[in-house]
């Protein structure tokens, strides 16, 4: 599983997001947050593409930095919980690049590169589940 959440964080931080007169990766919108905190900084689902890349970077920086955490810590119910967090964040980042999909042609771009991601972070979350029950079903076993 750890190799799959690495996979899903890489993917997440190499989606193509057009921005301005060329195109970049989330991973720069992170880089660059700062920078956007400071201006026209807007949390609204309903902001337009550009408007909402601050937001991206945000939501994604804040979901992978968790999902590393994960990585690294030993409990198991906090793992969990952390996987789910980090994945949501991330998906919901996702969601604000690409929820002008019918009206952007960038979110249209986005949204093709995004798909693996996608499905990566898919297998993740099933894989999350399966495990926590097969735990479970282990627990209740002793």
């Amino acid at each position: 599983m750890k190799r799959l959440t690495i996979l899903t964080i890489l993917f997440n931080f190499f989606i193509v997001v057009g921005a301005g007169h060329g195109i970049g990766f989330v991973g720069i919108i992170e880089m660059a947050l700062l920078n956007y905190l400071t201006s026209d900084f807007t949390l609204s689902p309903f902001a337009d593409y550009d408007a909402s890349l601050p937001a991206v970077g945000l939501l994604a920086l804040i979901g992978q930095i968790t999902l590393i955490i994960s990585l690294a810590t030993k409990n198991y119910r906090f793992n969990y919980w952390l996987k789910l967090l980090g994945l949501f964040l991330l998906w919901l980042s996702f969601y604000y690049l690409t929820h002008t999909l019918f009206t952007s042609g960038l979110a249209r771009i986005s949204f093709a590169f995004g798909l693996p991601f996608l499905l990566c972070s898919i297998l993740l979350f099933i894989k999350i589940i399966r495990e926590r029950q097969l735990k479970e079903k282990e627990l209740n076993q002793t």
